[in-house]
Parts: C-alpha cells; structure tokens; sequence
C-alpha cells in the first residue's frame, strides 16, 4: 500500500498536468518567449514581466503558477536574451525552475528574417509530504527522497514575411527522467514529455501601425496526449489597450484585455471560462500580468531611423527643386521689402523734383535765351532743360540698337546708349530702373542670367548703406525720366516688375 499511495499521488498530479507539463497560460502573445526562446529581443524592446495564475479556482488544491521574466536584446536587434523563474504548483506537486534563452535574428530584407533560439533551466520537482493524509504517519513513503531537479534545455525557431510568422518550439528536448523515493526496491521515476508548439500570426497593420489585428493559431501537442489548439484574435492600440479572444480546444474560451498605464507600463488580466463537463464544477480561470519596458523600442526606433534616411534620400534628390523654392522666397521678401523702400524713395524724390521745380525753370528760362541767341531750338518740352536724352543735339532719336551699348546686348531699344546696364559705371550717383533686390549675390546673378536668356542686359552693383544688391536695367539722370520708363515698362518692351533705387 506504500508504494501505491505515492503512485497514485503522483499519478493524479501526472495526469492533471498531461497536456501542461509546460505551465500553461493565457498571456503568451504578450510574452512569447516563455514558450519559443526564438522571440527572445524579436521586439527590440528590454522589459520585465510578473505573471500570477489561478486555474480551477473552485477546487483546492487546483494549479497555480507565477512567472517572474525578463526580455532584451543587444548588437541592434540581431541577439537577444531572455530568462525567467517559474514557480508551478497542484496540490501537493509542485515544480520550481529558472531557464535562461539566448536568439540570433538573421535578417534578409526590412520585412524577413529568421530567428532562432536556444534555451537551458534546471527545474526542481517537489512532492510535499506534510500535504499527505494517511492513517499510518510513520509510513516509510513519508520518509523517502521526494525532491529531485533535473536540466533540460529548450529550442525554438521563428519566420517572419512581412507582417506573417510562423514558428515552431521543442520545449523538454532531453525528456529527462525524475526518480523520486529510495525506501522501495527500486525508485519511482517521473517521466518528462518532450512537447511541441507551433504558432503562427498575421499582424494586420491599421493608422500606419499605431493599431495592430492580429488573428493567431498555436497547437500544443507531445507523444501521448491530444494536440491542443488555440485560434483567436488580438487587437493592440500601442498607446492605450489591448483586447482579445481566443477558443481553446477541449477545455475553455479565453478573454485578454489590458491598458498601457504609461509609455512604460502595462497591466494585463485574462480570463478562462470553462467549457468540459466539470467546468461550472471546477470554476473558471484567472491570470494577471505586469509588464516594465525600459526606454524605448529598438524596433521602433531603427524603424524611425529607417524613415528618416529615406526622408534624407529624397530631400537630397529634390535638393534642387527645394534650393529654388528657397530662392523664389528671398526673391519675393527681398522684393517686398525694397519695394516699400522704393515707394519711399519715390514719395522723398517727389518732394525734391517739386523743391528742384523752381530751379530748373530758372535754369530752362536762361538755356532759351542763350538757345535763341545762338539760334538753337528748346521747345521740346522735355523738363530736362530743353535736352532730351533720346535724342542727340540736332533733335535726332538714337539709333534703335538692341545692343544699348556696346558691352551689354538688349532687346529694350530707344534709349540713349550711354543710359544701358554695361555703359554706366554701377552704383554712381542717378536713377535706376532695377528689375530685382535681393540681399544675396547669388540671386540676383541668378535673375542677371535670366534677363540675359531673355535678351534684356541688365547689370548689378550692391548699396553700401544697406548691403542689397540691385540688378538694373537703365540708368537715368533724373527722377521723372526714370519713372516714366518705369510705368511704361520701357515703352511696352518690358512686361516684369520694375522700381526706381535713388543713389
């Protein structure tokens, strides 16, 4: 009866566990790598996570397990690193373990990779004596050797096409044996099953990945049990919650769902409704789940790099589409601000061609009565002094040259050729008909090479009492000559914008 009082304890505590010699929880998709060392660091980020679950919670005795887990990764995402302790117990059975994993992440393109990992534990399996009731407490079994730990070591593998992976996991690879007792004629052994876990998800990308749904599929199975398969759905907001469902075959239907407190810190909380014929008897499920991720996401963070040498690429690309915008706007504020100069200019010139009025009447008069003592005509009524610089002295127009002078060639013609951009010294004192400002010399040669094309000769000298650089076209003695050229565009040659500049 000795003998098979702790084979029936074992055996019960055996057969409970058949299909979860693995500890089984809800909360894999938030911590894959407890199952599949391959996603250890997959998600670029460092964390750690406290899991905490009740199963059956009617029955005494029932399963209860915590995980205690870390996850990272180093070399920019291609290794990562996990462990974790585990403490599993039913009823009088108990198994406690730490496992470390280490991953290699081959990637082939930005959306495929292969990942693959290796894990190793030392796992404690533990039968509690003083939770046996039998009539006999002198029974040598309470006395035999009921602690043994074992090693054992893990491989998983994981492959990702764009937002599709499947993976495969071989937890219990060394199938080790646990001999329990020394008071028989030979040793009870427990005997670990090799399992197998296959998963597999597609990450349906919503708002340019701020939102994911995920649809998954995972089987568990090992060599004497039923294969179990869990197909659900998964929606995650990476910035505020998370929320799912999932049917579990022969045993329940489960809920997940759990808020991002912070940019750090999530809670989590799953739960399991029964579906077998005890299951109002065994009561149902309950998981909760703490999660810390330090800083940010490697992943994240190499995609953000990733978009922004893409940016750079096409910034450089459209360098020159961009230094011409750059351009066209000091062109337009070195306009605008000119022009309000020029307007004031204008109004100050006004005032002295008034003031100078007077003067050049004088000076008229006095000209006309030289002029009719020499026998010259005046009366032109130019108001330049009986001189018009159209003409030359006999009353003659210029030749329309579209030279203008003979350094600089234009198409504006029936101006005196000495008032032409290459005939005047740039700067001197006069009236400029100027066809842009600008306070970079570089822009204004740009608009210089335009007129040019255009067939305009225009030339540039820069103020020395504010530094702008004017690109003109004709210079004139006085304002009104200046400014009727100006209003007529040059006698209707010119169809741009023109202002006076004053030096």
């Amino acid at each position: 009866m000795r003998k098979q009082l702790l084979i029936l304890v074992l055996s019960v505590g055996s057969l409970t566990a058949s299909a979860q010699q693995l500890p089984l929880i809800s909360s894999y998709l938030n911590t894959a790598y407890l199952f599949n060392p391959a996603f250890s660091g997959i998600e670029g980020k460092t964390e750690i996570s406290i899991l905490n679950r009740r199963q059956w919670t009617n029955i005494q005795g029932a399963p209860e397990t915590q995980f205690m887990a870390f996850n990272g990764n180093q070399n920019d995402l291609k290794f990562g690193y996990s462990g974790y302790a585990f403490s599993d117990n039913t009823d009088i059975v108990s198994r406690t373990g730490f496992y470390g994993s280490y991953a290699w992440h081959v990637k082939f393109t930005d959306k495929n990779s292969l990942s693959l990992g290796l894990g190793a534990g030392y796992v404690n399996n533990n039968i509690n004596v003083a939770g046996i009731r039998v009539p006999d407490e002198l029974d040598p079994v309470l006395y035999s050797q009921l602690n043994s730990s074992k090693f054992d070591l893990n491989f998983g593998f994981n492959l990702q096409f764009g937002d599709f992976n499947i993976g495969a996991a071989v937890p219990n690879i060394l199938a080790p044996k646990v001999d329990f007792g020394d008071n028989f004629n030979s040793p009870y052994q427990y005997h670990y099953m090799r399992h197998y876990v296959v998963n597999t998800a597609y990450d349906v990308q919503l708002q340019k990945g701020l939102m994911t749904l995920s649809p998954f599929v995972t089987v568990r199975a090992n060599e004497v049990t039923i294969p179990q398969v869990d197909a659900g759905l998964m929606f995650n907001h990476k910035e505020y919650f998370y929320v799912g469902a999932a049917y579990r075959s022969s045993y329940a239907v489960t809920g997940n769902a759990g808020v991002h407190v912070t940019e750090n810190i999530s809670l989590g909380y799953a739960y399991d409704f029964s579906l077998n014929t005890y299951g109002f008897a065994l009561g149902n499920s309950h998981e909760f789940m703490l999660r810390y991720t330090f800083g940010e996401s490697k992943k994240d963070k190499r995609l953000e790099n990733e978009i922004k040498k893409l940016k750079d690429r096409q910034r450089r690309q459209s360098g020159d589409l961009e230094d011409l915008f750059n351009d066209r706007l000091d062109e337009f504020k070195d306009e605008i601000t000119e022009q309000n100069k020029s307007l004031f200019d204008a109004e100050k010139e006004a005032m002295k061609g008034e003031l100078s009025d007077a003067v050049a009447a004088a000076a008229n008069e006095a000209t006309a009565n030289s002029a009719a003592q020499g026998g010259i005509n005046t009366g032109d009524g130019t108001g330049n002094g009986g001189f018009d610089p159209n003409t030359d002295a006999g009353g003659n127009m210029y030749p329309q040259t579209p030279q203008g002078g003979g350094a600089v060639n234009s198409n504006i013609t029936g101006y005196n050729p000495n008032q032409y951009a290459g005939n005047v010294q740039p700067g001197s004192q006069g009236y400029y008909v100027t066809a842009g400002v600008f306070g970079s010399r570089n822009n204004a040669v740009k608009l210089q090479s335009k007129l040019r094309a255009q067939g305009v000769g225009s030339d540039i000298f820069q103020d020395p009492n504010n530094n702008m650089y004017y690109v003109f076209l004709l210079k004139f003695n006085n304002y009104n000559a200046a400014n009727q050229a100006r209003n007529t565009g040059f006698n209707g040659q010119y169809n741009g914008k023109l202002w006076i500049k004053v030096m």
